[in-house]
C-alpha cells in the first residue's frame, strides 16, 4: 500500500483502528465526505480535519496547516486502510457497492481513468465481495456526490464517441497529416493534446473511421510502433545527451517518432522520487513569491558574523579553508530561505499533480525543471553557509585510518537529508537540527570507513598464517596470489618487517 504523506493523519488512521467498529463506520462516512470536498491548492488546520472525522476537538496548542494535495492523498488512504479492519461484505451493506468492473461498465471508463478519478477525491473502501475475496469498492453515495462535483469531466471521460462533427473532421484531417510520419499513439497523443481531449477518445474515433470507411482508412498509413529493442537504443542515446534527431537517426525514424519516448523520460526523472514539503499559509497566497522576496531582503539586514565566527582555524588544511567565505546564515535570513526552499517544491509538487502524462507538453516539463532547479538552488544556498558546521562537527570524529576529507564527504551527504527534513516552523536554528544529524550519520559511517581502511591496507594476520603454513604460499598459486595481493597492500615499513619476519622474498611484485 502506499505511503502517508502527512504524520499527523497516518496516526490519525493508526488511531481509528481501535475505536468501537459501528463509530469506525461512521468515522470512516465523514471522511469521504471530507475528501469529497477538499480543494489540493487549500491548506487546511489539523483540528478542523480532526473534528470533521471524529467530532472532537485537539488540545490546546496542537495547532498545523496541512496541505491540501498532501491531504487528498493521505485521505484517500486512510480510508482504504482503515476499512480492511471492519470485515465488511457486500451484500451486508443497505446501500450498493460498486466494484471497479462495474464502474467502468456503467461509466465506459478504462481502469486507468478511474486512478485519475480517485486522485480527484473519489474515495474507495476494501470491502469483501460475493466470491469472498476482499477487492476495492465504492459506496453508491460516495459515487453519486463525486459526480456531482465532477460531472462535467466525467461525462467527458465516460463518452469517447460524443464529439461534434466539426471535432471529428479535425481528428481526421489531423491523423491524415501524421499519418506518414508518426506511429498510431504519437497521433492520438497529439491530437488529444490539441484537442483537449483524452488520447483513448482520439483512438476510438479513429479506429471508428477506419471500421465504417476502410477505403479511407488512416491508421494503417502509421508508422508502426516502436519496437522494445528500438526503445532500448532511443533510451541510451538521450541518456548520453544525444538530441532527438540523433536519436530517431540511429533507429532510422523520423523525429516525431521518438519525441514520446523523450517527454517520458524527462517526465519519469522528474517524478520518480517523492518530493516533500512543509505547507505554510503564506504559500497559498498570489503574493507568495514577493512577500518571501521581501522577506530574504530584510533577513540580509542583519549584522555582519563577527570576527569570531569568521575566523579560519589554523589547523584546517588549505583545501577546506576557502569554506569560510561563504557567510553564516542571521535567523532571518535561514528562516526566510528555509520557506522560499519548501514554496518551490510546494509549486512542484502541485505542478507534478495537475500534470496529465498522456498530455505533457516539452513546456509542461520545462515548467518542472525550472520548479525543481529552484528548490535545489536555494537547497544549495543553504548548505553552502553551513559547510563550516559540517567541517566542526568533522574535525571531533577524526578516528584511526580515517581523514577528515572523507568525513566531510560523508558529513556533505548529511547536511543535504537534513535540510530537506527540517522544518522552520518549529522554532528551532538549523545548526541545532543538522548538528544532531551529523553527530548520529558519523556515529554510523566512522566504523564503517575504519573497517574499508583495514580492508585496503591488508590483513597482516592472514600473511602471517599463510607463511606458517607447512607448504610456502609460493608453492601453490592460489595462496600465492593472495599472499601477494595482501603483501602489495601493506604500508612500506609493514613490508619491510614482514620481510624480516617472514621468507617472502620470493612474493615481491615482478
Amino acid at each position: 500500500m502506499a505511503r502517508y504523506r502527512l504524520e499527523r493523519i497516518a496516526s490519525l488512521a493508526r488511531q481509528l483502528k481501535f475505536v468501537p467498529v459501528a463509530v469506525r463506520d461512521r468515522q470512516l462516512a465523514a471522511a469521504e465526505e471530507l475528501l469529497g470536498s477538499i480543494e489540493p491548492s487549500k491548506a487546511y488546520p489539523l483540528d478542523f480535519v480532526t473534528f470533521r472525522i471524529t467530532g472532537f476537538n485537539l488540545p490546546a496548542g496542537e495547532e498545523a496547516l496541512l496541505a491540501g494535495i498532501a491531504l487528498q492523498h493521505d485521505l484517500g488512504l486512510l480510508i482504504e486502510d482503515v476499512s480492511v479492519t471492519l470485515d465488511q461484505r457486500t451484500e451486508d451493506r443497505r446501500e450498493p457497492v460498486l466494484s471497479i468492473d462495474d464502474l467502468c461498465r456503467t461509466f465506459n471508463v478504462t481502469s486507468k481513468t478511474l486512478q485519475r478519478w480517485r486522485r480527484k477525491g473519489l474515495s474507495a473502501r476494501r470491502f469483501i465481495f460475493p466470491d469472498g475475496k476482499r477487492r476495492v469498492g465504492f459506496r453508491l453515495a460516495v459515487v453519486e456526490n463525486f459526480l456531482s462535483r465532477h460531472g462535467p469531466s466525467v461525462r467527458r471521460a465516460s463518452n469517447p464517441t460524443e464529439i461534434s462533427a466539426g471535432e471529428h473532421q479535425a481528428i481526421i484531417r489531423h491523423a491524415r497529416r501524421m499519418a506518414k510520419g508518426c506511429s498510431a499513439e504519437e497521433i492520438c497523443r497529439r491530437i488529444a493534446r490539441r484537442l483537449d481531449r483524452s488520447p483513448l477518445t482520439i483512438d476510438a474515433t479513429l479506429r471508428k473511421h477506419d471500421a465504417e470507411n476502410p477505403n479511407e482508412a488512416v491508421l494503417m498509413n502509421a508508422q508502426p510502433a516502436l519496437r522494445e529493442d528500438e526503445r532500448l537504443i532511443v533510451q541510451e542515446s538521450l541518456d548520453a545527451g544525444e538530441s532527438i534527431r540523433v536519436a530517431a537517426a540511429r533507429v532510422r525514424r523520423n523525429s516525431g517518432a521518438v519525441y514520446a519516448i523523450a517527454l517520458s523520460a524527462r517526465l519519469e526523472r522528474l517524478t520518480k522520487r517523492r518530493v516533500k514539503f512543509f505547507d505554510d499559509p503564506l504559500y497559498h497566497q498570489d503574493d507568495a513569491f514577493q512577500s518571501l522576496t521581501a522577506m530574504q531582503r530584510q533577513g540580509d539586514l542583519a549584522p555582519a558574523e563577527s570576527a569570531e565566527q569568521s575566523r579560519v582555524p589554523g589547523e584546517l588544511p588549505s583545501y577546506l579553508r576557502s569554506l569560510y567565505s561563504f557567510p553564516l546564515l542571521s535567523p532571518a535570513k535561514e528562516r526566510a530561505l528555509f520557506l522560499l526552499f519548501n514554496y518551490h517544491k510546494f509549486r512542484f509538487v502541485t505542478a507534478c499533480r495537475r500534470l496529465d502524462p498522456a498530455k505533457a507538453r516539452a513546456r509542461d516539463i520545462d515548467s518542472l525543471e525550472h520548479l525543481r532547479k529552484a528548490y535545489i538552488d536555494v537547497r544549495n544556498r543553504i548548505a553552502q553557509a553551513n559547510l563550516r558546521l559540517v567541517v566542526s562537527v568533522a574535525s571531533k570524529h577524526v578516528r584511526g585510518g580515517v581523514t577528515l576529507m572523507e568525513l566531510v564527504s560523508e558529513g556533505n551527504i548529511v547536511l543535504l537529508r537534513a535540510i530537506e527534513g527540517f522544518d522552520t516552523h518549529k522554532g528551532n536554528r538549523f545548526s541545532t537540527y543538522a548538528t544532531l544529524a551529523l553527530m548520529k550519520g558519523f556515529a554510523r559511517s566512522v566504523p564503517q570507513l575504519q573497517t574499508a581502511a583495514r580492508k585496503l591496507r591488508g590483513d597482516p594476520e592472514r600473511l602471517a598464517e599463510l607463511a606458517c603454513r607447512g607448504d610456502a604460499p609460493w608453492e601453490r598459486p592460489a595462496l600465492r596470489d593472495e599472499a601477494r595481493r595482501i603483501f602489495d597492500s601493506l604500508t612500506a615499513a609493514d613490508r619491510d618487517a614482514a620481510q624480516m619476519r617472514f621468507d617472502f622474498a620470493n612474493l615481491a611484485p615482478m
